[in-house]
């Protein structure tokens, strides 16, 4: 495995891999899991579907999904992330699942190493806001090349919060962490991004602690992105 970095703008956790999972449970005081399994019950997966993970960290969501997956029905999830030291611990996980039909490689959503229409589902869980705007529009575009028509998208993110207090620590987040990437989602603007990209059927199905949502489009069937 390449154990470098693939050059992009976007920001990645290469340098906390190793303390990402630890991190994360106690940061989100257990709900990670929950998160997760949240995320999932927004998709309606059929055992034969091949999806794409993208930003998949250190794999805990792919797994997740890839055991609703078969592989007698050549069900797979592949998932990619900029980190490489991500993936290797990723892959770790994986192989103590035998037979899951589930691959990770080092990858970036600007610039995906798949052929035009070849998953059903393209999946981003708190990815968006690590890239900017430009970087946003490219990965959308991408996501709608790789998607077979009538594939979906699923997105989970930060979004604009409500309430006061969680708007604030929104903002506060942006300037005092020096992440000018947030912007786009505390603007609310990531529904528009996705429809620029060619997306239909946009919609936000759910929003949960104030301040991230999930939001799901469509391919169009007759479309000839890809």
């Amino acid at each position: 495995m390449d154990k470098s970095v693939i050059q992009t703008r976007g920001r990645h956790l290469n340098h906390v891999a190793y303390l990402y999972d630890p991190l994360i449970e106690n940061l989100s005081f257990g709900r990670e899991r929950l998160f997760r399994e949240k995320t999932l019950s927004h998709m309606d997966i059929r055992p034969s579907d091949h999806i794409l993970d993208i930003g998949c960290g250190t794999g805990s969501l792919t797994l997740l999904i890839g055991s609703r997956l078969s592989s007698d029905d050549r069900g797979i999830i592949v998932g990619i992330d900029a980190a490489p030291r991500m993936i290797t611990i990723a892959a770790k996980k994986a192989g103590r699942h035998h037979g899951m039909p589930i691959s990770f490689q080092v990858g970036i959503a600007e610039r995906l190493d798949f052929d035009d229409q070849c998953f059903d589902w393209v999946v981003n869980s708190m990815f968006t806001h690590h890239i900017d705007t430009e970087l946003k529009r490219r990965a959308f575009r991408e996501m709608l090349r790789v998607l077979k028509p009538g594939g979906r998208l699923l997105t989970a993110d930060i979004d604009k919060p409500v309430g006061l207090f969680t708007v604030m620590v929104g903002w506060l987040s942006r300037y005092l962490l020096l992440q000018p990437e947030l912007e786009d989602n505390l603007r609310g603007h990531l529904p528009e991004l996705m429809r620029d990209a060619g997306f239909i059927h946009v919609q936000k199905q759910e929003q949960v602690y104030n301040m991230v949502s999930f939001f799901t489009a469509e391919k169009p069937r007759d479309s000839t992105a890809g």
